[in-house]
């Protein structure tokens, strides 16, 4: 009985990595296309990713019995984008002012009870989604700025940095993923994510230097200061996928958030490592470029 258990498992094991690997080819490329295709395609796709995430941030708090607002959530994660990337910070001030404003009263229309919780879940999409996953515009806007303090040039294409990244989510990812499965037995943090092994984490740490390949796309910056930002974006995507299932775990012990991508469970589930990648590399980056000046 107990080896047939373990059969049907493993066999769901598989269909799952067939479909996380189909996923995978398809999509990959299709995001690199945006990426390249220039900031408008970039920014619809920085959007997307964040109209979804706070969508289903407020759809998993509402399974789990709180009553946020979803399409003010919505609206303020991704207005809080275009604020952070082409107007100055009085602008970014009111608007974080007027929203926060929003979400209190706005919340009194549901009531007393879970009152904070449904108003801080909705300032949480906010920052979560649009905060942190307006990042890669942040890095396209102002990488040329950081060239011109690390060594006085500006970058001929500053997408290919944001592509570098991905390669270093989806690179330590994998590598975390299978060596995890080979060899690890020590759980990393049982509690909040069962499967994850301290071997897998270091694993993903060795997996997120294989994009120092793209050094010759990169000439602007020093081999050194690659290899730092990939370590720190490997080690920032990992925790950023342990918030994910901390966050999901809180919200009623879930698996995945509201699948849209097959084998990977929603967005939340699939860019839970870059709201944390981008926003460290860009702070690097910040940190690196103010020391050399």
């Amino acid at each position: 009985m107990e080896n047939k258990i373990l059969q049907k498992q493993a066999l769901k094991n598989n269909a799952g990595l067939k479909h996380r690997l189909l996923s995978a080819f398809i999509l990959g490329p299709l995001l690199l296309l945006l990426v390249k295709g220039g900031i408008w395609t970039f920014l619809l796709l920085i959007v997307g990713i964040s109209a979804r995430s706070a969508w289903e941030w407020c759809h998993i708090c509402t399974n789990a019995g709180y009553k946020p607002n979803r399409l003010l959530s919505i609206l303020l994660a991704t207005g809080l984008i275009p604020c952070l990337n082409w107007v100055g910070p009085q602008v970014i001030y009111t608007y974080t002012i007027v929203a926060t404003i929003l979400f209190f009263s706005f919340s009194l229309l549901r009531g007393t009870k879970n009152y904070l919780p449904n108003t801080l879940i909705g300032i949480g999409a906010m920052l979560y989604a649009g905060l942190l996953g307006s990042s890669p515009l942040l890095l396209i806007n102002q990488v040329g700025e950081i060239m011109v303090n690390l060594n006085g040039l500006r970058p001929y294409n500053s997408y290919n940095l944001v592509i570098a990244l991905f390669f270093c989510i989806w690179f330590t990812d994998a590598f975390a993923y299978f060596c995890g499965r080979k060899w690890g037995n020590k759980k990393l943090a049982p509690t909040i994510s069962p499967n994850k092994t301290i071997v897998g984490f270091f694993g993903g740490i060795i997996g997120s230097l294989l994009p120092l390949s793209f050094y010759p796309h990169l000439p602007e910056l020093a081999p050194w200061i690659l290899c730092g930002m990939f370590i720190v974006v490997g080690l920032g995507g990992q925790i950023g996928d342990l918030v994910e299932s901390a966050i999901k775990r809180d919200m009623g012990n879930i698996k995945d958030a509201p699948p849209i991508i097959p084998g990977h469970g929603g967005v939340l589930d699939r860019f839970d490592s870059y709201f944390f990648a981008f926003p460290i590399a860009f702070v690097y980056l910040k940190i690196i470029a103010t020391i050399n000046f």
